[in-house]
């Protein structure tokens, strides 16, 4: 494994290291400022100075039982389909802070999305119910250093969660059995310090990464929530071969460490008839990567996983496919 191959991977996992979703629901949408599973293969490694782009499609199926969306509580089993197109932009400078490596991440989403179920509750009971939104979402700015121990590498860094994209209170029109209650963005802003570790051997190909972090965000004012932090742990184990192929795991787990509170929180646990918005969830999958091609002349790198999400608890439970292409300037 050349010195090459392991810094462009490394920018691959500072192109994801800072992801928005949208909002769709306890977490208020469903789904958090933080796309889960977006630190995986060499999350730890701050690359060399330079300048990385990243280009993100993914494609998120998710379900859930019970959540609010807009400040309207949802009792009915949602499906969330949702297309996320995501920009990223990367600089390493040539410098030292620490004694490491500093660089800051921009990270900015373009999403469609669309939220369905059978309302269960009157006046609009027995409808089907579609709503749908697109456009900009939240951007995200990471900053970071990183520093490299002969087969260790570690990073520590802080996303900020901006709150640019359009968000509304959920209204509905009776009269057409209709629900505009989808927005493009939190309303809130979150912030995440993450520390992040990769272990790679050159000699032999094998790495193993992690990250853990937790999100706090601020008060939806709109809707008087207050989303309690969550706890992450995200891993990935991959072999990585001299052709620059490397296939792997990748996995992540999620838990609120707090219930959420406010009043809208109160009124989703009123209609829901639950005692705890408490969230939580855990997803698993293979990972492939390859290293080394060429994109209008410049080093590019891929990266293809596949996410199923298992034991979620008020929140979404989502089967994610994820493609990634960075390129280092």
């Amino acid at each position: 494994m050349s010195k090459g191959i392991k810094t462009c991977l490394g920018a691959t996992a500072i192109m994801l290291s800072a992801t928005c979703a949208d909002r769709a629901a306890a977490v208020e949408g469903g789904v958090g400022a933080y796309l889960l599973g977006s630190r995986d293969s060499f999350a730890g490694i701050v690359p060399g100075p330079g300048q990385y782009f990243g280009i993100d499609i993914i494609n998120l199926q998710g379900n859930v039982q019970g959540l609010s969306v807009g400040g309207l509580p949802i009792r009915a089993d949602t499906e969330l389909n949702l297309n996320l197109l995501k920009l990223s932009y990367t600089h390493v400078f040539d410098s030292v802070l620490w004694g490491g490596t500093p660089a800051v991440n921009l990270n900015i989403p373009f999403l469609d999305a669309s939220l369905s179920y059978v309302a269960i509750t009157p006046p609009l009971a027995g409808s089907s119910i579609k709503d749908t939104t697109s456009g900009i979402g939240d951007i995200t700015v990471t900053p970071m250093v990183g520093w490299h121990r002969q087969k260790f590498h570690y990073s520590v860094g802080m996303s900020v969660f901006v709150p640019t994209g359009n968000y509304d209170l959920a209204t509905v029109d009776i009269s057409s059995g209709t629900i505009d209650a989808l927005s493009n963005g939190k309303n809130v802003w979150s912030f995440q310090p993450v520390i992040s570790s990769t272990y790679f051997d050159p000699g032999t190909g094998f790495e193993v990464s992690g990250a853990a972090s937790v999100l706090f965000s601020t008060r939806n004012k709109a809707t008087d929530y207050q989303t309690a932090p969550a706890f992450m742990l995200e891993a990935a184990a991959l072999q990585h071969f001299k052709s620059g192929w490397a296939v792997g795991l990748t996995g992540y787990t999620y838990q609120q460490l707090e219930d959420d509170s406010g009043s809208g929180a109160a009124a989703t646990r009123a209609a829901l008839g639950a005692q705890s918005l408490k969230a939580r969830v855990s997803g698993l999958g293979p990972i492939v990567t390859f290293s080394g091609g060429k994109v209008f002349g410049k080093s590019t790198n891929f990266k293809l996983k596949y996410t199923h999400e298992f034991d979620a608890k008020r929140r979404f439970e989502s089967d994610t496919l994820w493609f990634n292409m960075t390129m280092t300037f």
